[in-house]
C-alpha cells in the first residue's frame, strides 16, 4: 500500500547578521528536539493518511 504525504512545513528564522550565524555553535539537544518535532509532524500526517483511507 503507498502512502503519499502532500504537505510538508519547515519553520525557519531568518537573522539579518551573518555573523551570528557563523559564530553559533548547532545545540545538539536543539537539534535533537528538532527532530523529534519533525519525526512526530510526519506520523501524524502518515496516521492521518491511514485514517483517511480507511474510511473510503
Amino acid at each position: 500500500m503507498t502512502i503519499e504525504v502532500r504537505q510538508l512545513v519547515i519553520k525557519s528564522t531568518v537573522q539579518s547578521e551573518q555573523s551570528a550565524f557563523v559564530s553559533e555553535q548547532p545545540n545538539l539537544a536543539d537539534i535533537a528536539a528538532l527532530k523529534e518535532e519533525l519525526l512526530a509532524e510526519c506520523r501524524e500526517l502518515v496516521a492521518e493518511c491511514l485514517r483517511d483511507n480507511d474510511e473510503r
